[in-house]
């Protein structure tokens, strides 16, 4: 499943029909400046934009994370798909067919499981709220009824009834799917003698992707057996992965889409986002229970930078809330947070107080530092002075971790207020940092200032020739004869260039491996003088790079002819030597 399984023409079609901008556009909020477009990075946390999308090269570039591509690598990163399947959204977003016949049996095959694992899931969802909607009696059904959960949101939410153990595998045998594939999408199990439904007998919550297509379920027991869990997931298909899937979120997605999506409420069970959608409140997302990972957070970033937590009030509620806070901080999002009062979770409170209220709460949320603050307080005894020294020392670290130096003033002023220590104090005892300072080896210092010009210079040569300032290569075509990344760019630019072919910087990255560290970024990225200084530059540098070249070549000639044993061979390094020197001399 690699980049060489579809065809350069193919790959280029595809990026022409998905112009960057407008994919780009779908994620996150775009601001043109001057040729380029700017935004704050969906992949490390920032206030200042600096993710910037070059339209005419057609790829991305993060001046803080050092994250960059063309429109493919970027669904990959935002989505956390492969490449096959980046291309298979772009084909869809395009009206373009994936190619049927690709050089990799590999993604053959996985693009097969795929599509099976989805018409089996399709297949068991219709059948679990066949279930539901024929059998009003089912402990199910009268759950549901108990919850007040109405017959739209039963719908909306495509939930369902596992009702035995047996039904289901047999309906979808009838269908045509085999054993291997239902095991395979996570709906059916293997016993001692035969397969069964792997939920048996519960509500069947389905779990939908971003793009509305089912993907899991959650399956909780309705019976008063306390030897049974409560829920019983998914595990890890081809495609679920419960690291990135929330609850509830293709539907705040269509928001976005929309336009009318600005805060999204984070709550932690089904019943919590249900309840929430059935009183109006759309923009209700889920973390299923689990702890929210770095990948969620991502996910809500794309859509909002701002986010309302209103997680359950026990005790590991409260703990989720402490670990959800430094996960969607983390990501740069702005987090409020709402402690529910005479209610144990979302969904109670709105049976008790009613809608007004919930948003009223929702309304008044308590700034996510402001809250650790205050409620971190409560676990030391602040008139010990050893207990009050390890919650300024916590208080600090976190205001320090995830506030602006504007924030911080307002977060020491809070804080004073609750130890009773001058903020002069606080503020120097922040700022105050040990800098450890590690020197290399000197093994370890490999560059001397020729390799580093050299590398300076050829990274210019390899932008002019990207860029098309620079067509004619007998010049320099003798200054890449290595295996190294650079030179292995110039036979690929040299191969478009001498063939007339048609590339521009988006190609590069269906063709190497490019990070913030490749030696390709920075020509990529590389800034040129002004146009009446380039040309003089340019000539320069080419014969500086070849005459450093040929006097490194010339020292190590001489070096083995020193370490040589024999006449025979200092004579043949000395010949050598003279012909390397009547090239510098020409050179010059």
């Amino acid at each position: 499943m690699t980049r060489g399984s579809f065809s350069p023409e193919f790959l280029e079609e595809l990026k022409s029909r998905n112009e960057i901008v407008d994919v780009a556009s779908k994620y996150m909020t775009l601001n043109r400046r001057g040729a380029n477009f700017w935004a704050c990075c969906p992949f490390h946390m920032e206030k200042t934009p600096s993710f910037s999308i070059k339209q005419d090269g057609q790829f991305y570039k993060c001046f803080g994370c050092g994250e960059s591509g063309n429109v493919i690598g970027l669904v990959m990163k935002l989505e956390n798909v492969d490449f096959p399947t980046a291309v298979e959204m772009l084909c869809k977003n395009a009206g373009m067919q994936m190619p049927n016949e690709v050089d990799n049996e590999e993604m053959r095959r996985k693009k097969h499981e795929r599509e099976r694992a989805y018409q089996i899931l399709k297949a068991t969802t219709d059948f679990y709220h066949n279930n539901l909607l024929q059998n009003p009696q089912s402990a199910q059904a009268q759950y549901l009824k108990k919850r007040g959960i109405n017959d739209a949101m039963i719908k909306k939410f495509q939930i369902g009834a596992s009702l035995n153990y047996k039904d289901l595998p047999k309906h979808l045998l009838n269908l045509g799917f085999k054993t291997t594939e239902m095991i395979s999408a996570g709906v059916a199990g293997k016993g001692d003698n035969d397969i069964y439904d792997f939920y048996g007998s519960r509500l069947m919550f389905p779990i939908f992707n971003g793009f509305g297509d089912v993907v899991a379920y959650s399956g909780r027991s309705v019976e008063e057996n306390p030897d049974r869990t409560k829920y019983k997931n998914t595990p890890q298909t081809i495609v679920f992965n419960k690291s990135e899937i929330l609850f509830g979120y293709n539907f705040v997605r269509d928001l976005k889409k929309a336009h009318m999506l600005d805060t999204i409420i984070v709550v932690e069970g089904h019943i919590d986002v249900i309840a929430c959608h059935q009183y109006g409140l759309d923009n209700t997302i889920g973390c299923m229970g689990t702890a929210l990972t770095s990948l969620h957070a991502r996910k809500i970033k794309q859509l909002v930078d701002h986010v309302i937590l209103c997680l359950d009030g026990d005790s590991a509620g409260a703990l989720a809330t402490y670990k959800a806070i430094d996960t969607l901080k983390e990501v740069g999002l702005d987090v409020k947070v709402v402690r529910l009062v005479g209610a144990k979770d979302p969904d109670e409170f709105l049976k008790k107080f009613g809608k007004e209220k919930f948003v009223e709460l929702l309304s008044n949320g308590q700034d996510c530092v402001d809250f650790v603050l205050k409620d971190s307080a409560q676990k030391y005894n602040l008139n010990s002075n050893a207990d009050r020294n390890k919650y300024i020392q916590e208080a600090l670290n976190y205001i320090s971790k995830f506030s602006t130096q504007a924030e911080q003033e307002i977060y020491l002023s809070e804080l004073q207020k609750i130890v009773r220590v001058p903020i002069d104090a606080l503020r120097k005892s922040m700022n105050t940092t040990d800098v450890v300072v590690v020197s290399k080896a000197e093994d370890e210092i490999t560059d001397t200032a020729q390799n580093n010009y050299i590398t300076e210079s050829k990274i210019m040569l390899l932008a002019s020739m990207l860029y098309k300032k620079i067509t004619n290569l007998n010049e320099i075509s003798g200054l890449f004869v290595g295996d190294d990344e650079l030179s292995k760019l110039y036979v690929f630019l040299s191969d478009k260039i001498e063939n007339n072919k048609v590339y521009n910087v988006s190609t590069l990255f269906d063709n190497f491996e490019i990070d913030s560290k490749s030696l390709i970024d920075r020509v990529i990225n590389y800034v040129f003088p002004a146009d009446d200084v380039y040309e003089n530059f340019l000539k320069d540098t080419i014969k500086r790079v070849k005459l450093l070249e040929l006097q490194q070549l010339y020292d190590t000639v001489k070096r083995k002819m020193l370490d040589s044993t024999t006449d025979e061979d200092r004579y043949t390094y000395l010949n050598q030597l003279n012909k390397l020197k009547n090239k510098i001399n020409k050179e010059k």
